[in-house]
């Protein structure tokens, strides 16, 4: 009797290993937690669902495997909620906000994208991307080749990056500030094309809010193309703006035709 009781007890302990393991790889990926989740469903919906069942018949501890299993169960909610309480909060975005960021900012941009171009060494392209004050990705390409950083790495190989691209500490610097100051977090700028620069405005779990900006005026065939893909809103003749879902977890498709087709109602970009 007792053993039986045993098995059942470490049993009902399972689920809640389950969700233990997806509480630890929210916190080291939670793209990866996510997909996980997604694609082993069959077994991660139902541990979730048990995990609930016997945590409350078990809420009254009647023997040391119902405390186990009450105690399991508060470590789990515990867990994700810290993650959740910690993450930094993701920014609300639409055409709107973009478009009234780039009213106050248009004349700033095209500073940005004159300024690099000074900066810069020649047949170079560089995307860099912050969050906050730290540095997110740093790629720098030319003629000899590429060199991408993410994150703490990025950081650490800043001044060799730097170097590559012919930044000084002091034009990083303005780079930085002139991106805070438009309340931009990234800016992707190459040689090749100096007459065009994307700028990251905000960003989600799904992707970026980006700024297409390009000196000469959109032909009539780029216009035909950006006003049939969802990727794209033109907002003038030299800005287009730009959701990159490749850029987050999953390609997301772009901006949803009925805000494209509302914000465009009330914006005619020619």
């Amino acid at each position: 009797m007792q053993a039986r009781k045993a098995l059942f007890g470490i049993l009902k302990l399972l689920p809640f290993a389950i969700i233990t393991a997806l509480g630890v790889l929210i916190w080291y990926d939670d793209y990866f937690a996510f997909v996980v989740a997604f694609a082993l469903f069959w077994l991660t919906y139902p541990a979730l669902i048990l995990t609930f069942v016997f945590f409350f018949t078990s809420i009254r501890c009647r023997d040391k495997w119902e405390l186990a299993t009450v105690i399991w169960g508060a470590v789990n909610v515990l867990l994700v909620a810290a993650f959740f309480m910690t993450r930094p909060s993701v920014e609300r975005c639409n055409p709107d906000i973009m478009a009234a960021n780039y009213e106050e900012h248009h004349t700033e941009m095209e500073g940005l994208r004159e300024y690099l171009h000074e900066a810069l060494k020649d047949s170079c392209e560089i995307e860099l991307v912050l969050e906050g004050e730290q540095l997110e990705r740093f790629y720098v390409g030319n003629y000899y080749g590429s060199d991408n950083y993410n994150r703490g790495e990025a950081q650490s190989r800043l001044d060799s990056m730097m170097a590559v691209a012919g930044l000084s500490q002091e034009e990083y610097a303005n780079v930085k500030q002139r991106l805070k100051s438009m309340h931009c977090k990234g800016v992707t700028y190459d040689q090749y094309t100096p007459d065009r620069i994307n700028i990251r405005f905000r960003c989600d779990k799904w992707g970026c809010y980006q700024y297409n900006i390009q000196v000469d005026p959109i032909t009539d065939k780029a216009k035909e193309n950006l006003m049939k893909n969802n990727l794209f809103i033109p907002y003038n003749e030299y800005c287009t703006f730009v959701y990159d879902g490749s850029a987050g977890a999953f390609d997301s498709g772009g901006f949803s035709e009925s805000e494209k087709r509302r914000f465009l109602r009330k914006h005619k970009p020619w």
